[in-house]
């Protein structure tokens, strides 16, 4: 028995799709930068240091000072001097006048006299480690400075940007069909 047979044969469609990248090339030179900084100004006065010794005192201490202030101080001192004397004179003559003293008024009188020290001072300054007067003044010094700021100058250059645009191709890689036929067949054979 031949029978008939329906064969349908089906392709299906391709699509094909062949992508090429875009290519960026970046170049960026750099910029030119110029920079100057004027030097600053700068002034510089100073006044003078200054020192003062003063050794008067010490002058007057080993007695080398000037001999007038030395011979007033001298002489402001003889008042009293003349009646500490006067005062000692009246005493040692009443010690001498004493005639029931058993000791020897006249040689007690004599050692006293050698050993005894004079009511001048002739020193108008007592000595010392302080008698000379140092005074140091450091003087000042003056700045001036002027600072002036830098003088920047920059020139920026424009990126090279080079592009290779890529492309994109679509296309049909193979049609769709479809393919109908009737054939005959033998079901026993």
């Amino acid at each position: 028995m031949n029978d008939l047979r329906l064969s349908i044969r089906q392709t299906y469609a391709e699509i094909g799709i062949q992508t090429t990248p875009t290519r960026q090339q970046m170049q960026s030179p750099p910029g030119e930068l110029q920079i100057e900084q004027p030097p600053a100004r700068m002034e510089f006065s100073k006044e003078p240091a200054k020192l003062g010794i003063d050794s008067s005192q010490a002058q007057h201490a080993l007695m080398m000072g000037p001999n007038l202030e030395w011979s007033s101080y001298v002489n402001g001192q003889m008042k009293e001097v003349f009646l500490q004397q006067l005062g000692r004179m009246v005493e040692e003559g009443a010690r001498m006048a004493q005639i029931t003293n058993p000791r020897n008024a006249f040689a007690d009188l004599a050692r006293e006299h050698v050993f005894r020290r004079s009511q001048v001072d002739y020193r108008a300054v007592s000595p010392g480690y302080d008698n000379v007067r140092v005074h140091y003044d450091p003087g000042a010094v003056h700045t001036d400075i002027q600072a002036f700021r830098p003088e920047i100058q920059y020139t920026p250059h424009k990126p090279d940007i080079q592009t290779q645009q890529g492309k994109t191709e679509i296309y049909l890689r193979q049609k769709n069909s479809i393919q109908i036929s009737v054939s005959t067949y033998d079901l026993y054979r």
